[in-house]
């Protein structure tokens, strides 16, 4: 493999346990990087302030994809963006609504809801914080629509947005998980767009990653590593399968890297 440059992680599912922890042995490959003089980035559905956290736990600055590839944060800052427009967020609201699931807006640094409900509650328990009461109506764009609620709902809602709004993408990350983001959004291609910012070519990225929504960015990447728990998709893809995020994949994963010349 070309000597890489760049190392990009998945966050939940990969870099951190199914217990939201980050192992010792995570640690260590991460140092491991860093005597190399590889630079280190995480992607994730997460918002930014939910990622933020798992920055600080790994010892890096804040440099990372958020919002499934709507945003890239770098310090604190929107760096690059890609937003639904109003017309499109309400026409997806409206048919939220109207199914009866959860309705979360995520836009920039912000995170809104119409109540606190089961979901929402369920939500900020995982991420360490709790969306902000807003009339929904008022929202003017927004980057992520997170729509939570029962299975058959979630199903029935996607097929629903599939048909009736061409203009967005919507994918499940959890079974009653649906995220919603403007069509041509993904990891891959914010990725691309970090390469172009940072003069890193794609060849000399090594991609983690254990959900089908981050099989595009492994595809891209010059070096794709999926998690023991990956979607079996995604062991199909990849160049090298490690241990699980509960045991220490990360790190394998990392050494099994450098062990063919990479950084």
């Amino acid at each position: 493999m070309k000597r890489s440059k760049l190392y990009i992680f998945d966050i939940d599912g990969t870099i951190i346990t199914s217990e939201h922890k980050i192992l010792a042995s995570t640690l260590k490959g991460m140092a491991l990087i860093k005597e190399h003089d590889g630079k280190i980035m995480l992607a994730s559905a997460r918002p930014p302030r939910a990622i933020d956290p798992i920055c600080d736990g790994l010892g890096l600055k804040p440099f990372y994809i958020s919002l499934n590839g709507a945003l890239i944060i770098e310090n604190g800052k929107i760096i690059w963006e890609q937003s639904m427009e109003r017309k499109i967020v309400q026409q997806v609201i409206d048919l939220a609504q109207k199914i009866g699931v959860s309705v979360n807006v995520y836009a920039g640094q912000d995170w809104f809801i119409r109540e606190t409900n089961f979901w929402s509650t369920q939500e900020g328990n995982v991420v360490g914080y709790y969306g902000e009461i807003k009339d929904l109506t008022t929202v003017a764009h927004a980057h992520k629509l997170l729509l939570i609620g029962e299975v058959d709902q979630v199903i029935r809602l996607q097929h629903m947005l599939k048909e009736k709004v061409p203009q967005v993408l919507a994918a499940r990350s959890f079974p009653n998980y649906l995220e919603v983001v403007a069509a041509g959004v993904s990891k891959a291609r914010a990725l691309e767009k970090v390469c172009d910012l940072i003069n890193v070519s794609l060849d000399n990225v090594v991609a983690f990653g254990d959900g089908e929504n981050d099989l595009p960015m492994l595809q891209v990447a010059g070096f794709s590593v999926a998690m023991g728990n990956a979607h079996e998709n995604v062991k199909r893809h990849a160049d090298f399968v490690s241990l699980s995020n509960n045991e220490d994949g990360i790190l394998l994963g990392i050494k099994e890297t450098l062990g063919q010349g990479g950084v």
